[in-house]
C-alpha cells in the first residue's frame, strides 16, 4: 500500500485566550500574562479515505498478478508474454500468479506543547511544538492461487511449437509460486524499497511560531488578525518506505489568519468565525519516479522541485455558556488544498505526482469547556486553568483520509 493513501498530517497548536472566562476568539492576552498549553490528540483507526470522486473507500489494495500487470515490469517479461500470446491467446488472457489483498490501518496520536505571552494588551506571541506517535498495520493475504499448470496445458494444445516457443513452454513449467516471500523479495530486491509490513515511529512535528493582534474590539464583538511561520522540523515522508506516515511537509509555510466573533443574549452565546490562509513554499525532495497512474510502485527515484498546494481553513460555530465556568461549543470546519506542482526532467512523472493532489475536507467538532479562572479570582481554586474535551469527525471530503479524532486540551496562566 503506497504511502500516498496513508499520508496523514495532523496540525496541533496551543490555543490562546485571555483570563476572561468569556474570552472570545478574537481576544489576546493582557500585557505580561503568559499561557502554557498542552494538547493530546488521538485518532481512531484510519482505514478508509474519500477518493477523487468524494466516495469513501477502504484502504484495501486488491491486485491480480496477471499478464497485463506483469508484462511491463521489464523487457524479459514483455517478451515472455508476447510469445505466450502468440502461442495461445487464451493462455495469455487467463495467466495469473495469483491474487492478493492488502488491508492497511493507521493510528496517530499527537502531544502538542505551546507557550504564549502578552507583549501588549493587543499583541500576543506564541509558539507550539507537536510530538507524534504513529503506527501503520499492513496485512497481506492471498485470495487466489496461480494457474501455471492450466497455462502449460494450453501451450501443449499447440503441437507445432517452434524452438523459441518451446523455450517459453520450459520457462512456464519452471515458474515459481508467488508466495508472500517472493512478493517481499520483488519489492525489496527489484524495486529497492524497504521491507513492507507493520511500521511505527515517534518524533517531532512542524513547529509553528506566530502572533495575534487585536484589531477591533467593541462591547460584544471584535476582530483579530494573526500571522506566522511553520518550520519544517517534522519527519518527512521516506520515498523508500511504502507504509510510513510523515510528521511534516518538509518545507516552510507562511500563514495569515482572521478571527471574528459576536456575543448575544447578554454574552451567553458567542458566534465565532476563523479563516486561515497558508502559503506553502517550494522545496527540493527526493521522490520515486512513477511510471503509471494506476500502478503505485516505481523502481527509480530522482530529485523534484515540489510546490505543495496552498491551503484554506474555514471554521465557524456557536459557543453557549451555561455558567461562568462551563460552556459547550460546536464547530463546522472546511479545509481545502489546491493541486501541487512538480518540476523535474521526468515530464510524465511530474503529471502523475500532481494528479489528484488537491483535497477537500468537511468536519464537525463538539467541545465541552471548563475553567477555574473565576474560581481562582474568588480565591477558591489554586490556579487559573482552562480544560477542553473535544471530539471531531470528518463527514465528507475528496482525496483525504477519513477519520475521527479526540482531544484533551489544558491551558494554564501565569
Amino acid at each position: 500500500m503506497h504511502n500516498y493513501v496513508l499520508h496523514i498530517i495532523l496540525m496541533v497548536m496551543a490555543c490562546i485566550s485571555t483570563l476572561d472566562i468569556k474570552a472570545a476568539s478574537y481576544d489576546t492576552l493582557p500585557k505580561g500574562v503568559r499561557i502554557g498549553g498542552y494538547r493530546h490528540v488521538l485518532t481512531d483507526g484510519i482505514s478508509s479515505d474519500y477518493g477523487s470522486s468524494s466516495t469513501e473507500s477502504k484502504y484495501a489494495l486488491k491486485e491480480s498478478l496477471d499478464a497485463k500487470n506483469l508484462e511491463s515490469i521489464n523487457d524479459a517479461t514483455k517478451e515472455y508474454f508476447k510469445q505466450l500470446k502468440n502461442i495461445n491467446p487464451a493462455a495469455y488472457d487467463s495467466f495469473t500468479f495469483g491474487e492478493y489483498t492488502a488491508d492497511a490501518q493507521g493510528n496517530v496520536s499527537v502531544n502538542g506543547f505551546g507557550l504564549g505571552w502578552g507583549i501588549t494588551n493587543k499583541i500576543t506571541a506564541y509558539f507550539s511544538v507537536p510530538i507524534y506517535n504513529a503506527n501503520v498495520k499492513l496485512n497481506i493475504e492471498r485470495t487466489k492461487n496461480n494457474n501455471h499448470i492450466d497455462t502449460l496445458n494450453k501451450i501443449d494444445q499447440n503441437e507445432n511449437l517452434t524452438a523459441e516457443q518451446r523455450i517459453i513452454r520450459d520457462i512456464t513449467a519452471q515458474l515459481p509460486d508467488a508466495k508472500k516471500e517472493l512478493l517481499q523479495s520483488i519489492i525489496v530486491n527489484y524495486y529497492q524499497y524497504k521491507p513492507i509490513g507493520n511500521w511505527e515511529a515517534q518524533g517531532l512535528g512542524d513547529i509553528e511560531v506566530g502572533a495575534i493582534y487585536k484589531l477591533i474590539e467593541g462591547p460584544d464583538y471584535g476582530v483579530a488578525i494573526a500571522g506566522g511561520i511553520v518550520l519544517p522540523t517534522g519527519r518527512e515522508d521516506d520515498p523508500d518506505t511504502l507504509q510510513d506516515i510523515s510528521f511534516g511537509d518538509g518545507q516552510t509555510d507562511l500563514f495569515a489568519e482572521v478571527f471574528t466573533g459576536k456575543s448575544i443574549y447578554k454574552r451567553k452565546l458567542d458566534l465565532d468565525l476563523n479563516l486561515r490562509l497558508t502559503y506553502q513554499a517550494s522545496s527540493e525532495k527526493r521522490l520515486r519516479v512513477p511510471e503509471s497512474y494506476e500502478f503505485p510502485l516505481s523502481k527509480h527515484s530522482d530529485t523534484f522541485k515540489e510546490k505543495l498546494g496552498n491551503k484554506v481553513n474555514l471554521s465557524f460555530g456557536p459557543t453557549y455558556h451555561f455558567t461562568n465556568w462551563a460552556s459547550l461549543a460546536s464547530t463546522y470546519g472546511l479545509e481545502m488544498q489546491s493541486a501541487s506542482k512538480y518540476e523535474s526532467k521526468n515530464t510524465k512523472a511530474n503529471d502523475i505526482l500532481a494528479h489528484n493532489s488537491s483535497s477537500e475536507s468537511h468536519y464537525i467538532r463538539l467541545a465541552a469547556n471548563f475553567s477555574t479562572v473565576s474560581l481562582y479570582q474568588l480565591k477558591k481554586f489554586v490556579m487559573p486553568l482552562n480544560i477542553s474535551i473535544r471530539a471531531q469527525t470528518k463527514i465528507a471530503g475528496r482525496n483525504t483520509p477519513k477519520h475521527s479524532q479526540y482531544e484533551l486540551d489544558l491551558k494554564f496562566f501565569f
